[in-house]
């Protein structure tokens, strides 16, 4: 097993030439991405980085952002994305817990930080644009070349900041061995192609998803990534066909996008092979659509920021199941227990534990939360499912998604599934609201397709036709725009909106009210 910046060598030294990323404004090739990240290896090294360092990465996804994080693996410290749309609360709480030596950022993210930036007197450093410590400048001045310092393989290699349903953000350690693992099981069941596939990103960065299951899995088989700042359906669209890309992963919000706006006379996805969708679960109907806009299989992943990527997915050959997330790959194991953490037989529900090498060594300097979700079986997910009679892993929900109305268990993935089934439904959530007699009520936001007049007694009756009657939502609110963070519908910020009266900021119009 490879530290991982003995991966990026062997690369720049088999496909120097080959492109690696693709911007707006730039296209690098392995050797040019190898001259980027030396030069930051060594301003980083100057600067007083060393083995073991915490280095901030508060940055949008951009070709910087792969720079950082592959520098730092050279230089041996720990790189740290942060999500460029984090703000006062959350920087504190991530510079003051992990002890960052250095912050990397630019001209969009600096503004933000700069306003707190007195009250980390342990952060020597801020390297940006024309900050502080100019890092254009530096860079363009510091040595093409580095010699990289060396790991083992046990050693931390990254944190991932991920709040889950608590709020607050937990620093995942990712040893170098986890993430190898992963991208190794990845490539073997994607199929993937050394030096052969097209990756369109549009995944931030700062996520695991889109660093690790993507673009570092993409530089794990020296493919080419084409990468995107921010979503955008139509560029997404035109960039899979101008750079005839292979592979496309993404979240069941970007899936839902592309299918509503799909437009056969101007768009083209038949040079899509791999086609992968995480984050949660994707209604079926969605990926059925998909599949027959674009004659690329969807597959369904099923992992996490602690397990480091994709642990569960479809077979790419055979049997397929639909609804389900496939099965465990590589050295990943699942394992279903009740809520006393004994093992169930297939088809009982219960908590998902992802076992095997990918999983992370527990969260930064947090040993409560760690022993709480970490265990030698594994990573309790906190997400409910059940294996069938052949090991294919279903999903049911979110453990703390669940709503529990009357006694009645509510599972809103099931709801929101037959939603999307209808042709008047563009994007759509299901919450649990507080009630008084029921003790929480399912409650539902729905975003129209382009032109439907679908109203709440028409939801309602689909419901009632399709459902036992105490799942059907006992409100139904129209809105125009979902809350959406990483491409993830935030369920938390509609439920506050739900019980604040404040659903017209979501809202184009109050003729949209339900």
């Amino acid at each position: 097993m490879e530290y991982l910046s003995r991966i990026l060598a062997r690369n720049i030294c088999l496909v120097p030439e080959r492109p690696f990323i693709i911007t707006e404004k730039e296209t690098l090739t392995y050797a040019q991405f190898g001259k980027r990240t030396a030069q930051l290896a060594n301003v980083l090294r100057d600067k007083g980085v060393r083995k073991g360092d915490r280095v901030a990465l508060y940055l949008p996804s951009n070709a910087m952002m792969a720079i950082g994080f592959w520098a730092c693996q050279r230089l041996g410290a720990i790189p740290a994305p942060i999500s460029a749309m984090f703000r006062h609360a959350e920087l504190r709480k991530i510079i003051t817990h992990t002890g960052m030596k250095a912050l990397v950022a630019d001209s969009a993210t600096w503004p933000y930080f700069a306003q707190i930036r007195d009250e980390f007197a342990e952060l020597e450093h801020c390297l940006v644009d024309g900050g502080e410590d100019d890092l254009a400048r530096m860079m363009a001045e510091a040595e093409d070349t580095f010699a990289d310092v060396a790991c083992d393989i046990r050693d931390i290699a990254c944190l991932f900041f991920t709040s889950g349903t608590t709020g607050t953000p937990k620093g995942t350690a990712q040893s170098h061995f986890a993430i190898a693992s992963t991208l190794r099981d990845m490539t073997v069941s994607h199929r993937n192609r050394f030096a052969s596939e097209t990756y369109v990103c549009a995944v931030p960065l700062f996520t695991n998803f889109g660093l690790n299951v993507t673009l570092n899995l993409c530089l794990y088989g020296a493919g080419t990534i084409v990468l995107h700042e921010r979503w955008n359906t139509h560029r997404v669209l035109e960039d899979i066909a101008r750079y005839k890309a292979t592979y496309f992963g993404g979240t069941p919000t970007m899936y839902v996008y592309i299918v509503n706006e799909f437009d056969p006379s101007a768009h083209d996805l038949t040079s899509l092979r791999v086609c992968a969708t995480g984050g949660s679960p994707v209604p079926q109907p969605v990926i059925q659509r998909f599949e027959q806009l674009s004659g690329a299989r969807v597959t369904q992943v099923y992992g996490s920021t602690e397990t480091c990527g994709q642990n569960v997915m479809e077979p790419t050959m055979g049997v397929r199941k639909p609804g389900s997330a496939g099965v465990p790959v590589g050295s990943s194991r699942i394992t279903i227990v009740d809520d006393d953490g004994n093992p169930l037989p297939a088809g009982e529900i219960g908590e998902v534990i992802i076992g095997g090498d990918c999983v992370a060594d527990g969260y930064w300097m947090d040993e409560k939360a760690t022993n709480e979700a970490f265990s030698s079986e594994g990573w309790r997910s906190g997400d409910l499912g059940y294996l069938d009679e052949d090991g294919y892993l279903f999903i049911v929900d979110r453990k703390k998604d669940v709503i529990i109305a009357g006694g009645h268990n509510i599972y809103p993935l099931e709801i929101e599934t037959l939603l999307y089934r209808h042709p008047g439904v563009a994007m759509c959530a299901v919450v649990g609201i507080p009630d008084a007699s029921k003790g929480e009520i399912p409650v539902a936001a729905i975003v129209r397709t382009a032109g439907s007049k679908l109203d709440a007694a028409q939801v309602e009756a689909y419901c009632r036709e399709n459902l036992a009657a105490y799942k059907v939502p006992r409100a139904i609110h129209f809105i125009d725009e979902m809350p959406v963070e990483a491409a993830k519908i935030r369920k938390r910020e509609l439920v506050v909106a739900i019980l604040d009266g404040a659903l017209d900021k979501y809202r184009r119009s109050l003729d949209h009210a339900g």
